[in-house]
């Protein structure tokens, strides 16, 4: 580290020359390792961390183009093959668009909105349905993993339902910004449209 006259500077070498990263650039960097740390602890974990989710929602309020990097960390949460790390990154998106607003739900890209429809279709699947239905009919023979036991259907059943929550929270809040969350607003209008219920409203509601 080097001190100019505007304060404590970073300074780099990259293929011998001398890349200079201003303090801004630097704390930048700074809140960039904090949010992924913050991540890791929040999407690693076996229950929510509640003091990690607030974490990084704090520093994207403070920063908030750091969002589409904490999309892309509950992206890769939903595409687990366990419901339990998809559960932890659905707590910690619900999070971020209650507390951080418009500006985060902007990063919700079309890839972070198939997630969330492949996480509402997940016990509709073909494997789902094989797994549980082995299961019921004497899995105790098959392979580790091969069946789907009660408790993980219902985690699966929370992720499903925590998701229509999500989206029914965000399209009630942002309805006046469709244009800016088009990702959202294609996926919970589909999901309307095949018949899906969203909490406070029925089938047949507005």
């Amino acid at each position: 580290w080097l001190k100019s006259s505007h304060g404590w500077d970073g300074v780099r070498r990259d293929s011998g020359l001398l890349l200079f990263v201003g303090a801004e650039e630097c704390q930048e960097m700074s809140r960039g390792a904090e949010l992924a740390e913050a991540i890791g602890t929040s999407l690693a974990s076996s229950t929510i961390e509640w003091g990690a989710n607030l974490q990084v929602c704090e520093i994207i309020e403070a920063d908030p183009s750091l969002a589409p990097a904490a999309m892309h960390g509950i992206k890769t949460a939903l595409k687990r093959r366990e419901p339990v790390p998809v559960l932890l990154g659905l707590s910690l998106l619900e999070m971020i668009v209650k507390n951080c607003g418009i500006a985060a739900c902007r990063a919700i890209n079309g890839s972070l909105a198939k997630a969330l429809l492949e996480t509402i279709k997940h016990r509709e699947s073909w494997q789902y349905g094989l797994g549980r239905n082995l299961h019921k009919f004497g899995g105790s023979f098959l392979p580790g993993g091969t069946g789907v036991d009660e408790a993980e259907r219902g985690h699966w059943l929370r992720a499903r339902q925590k998701v229509l929550e999500i989206l029914q929270l965000s399209v009630d809040a942002f309805m006046l910004h469709e244009g800016e969350l088009q990702p959202l607003f294609t996926v919970y209008k589909q999901l309307r449209k095949e018949g899906y219920e969203f909490p406070g409203r029925s089938a047949a509601g507005a």
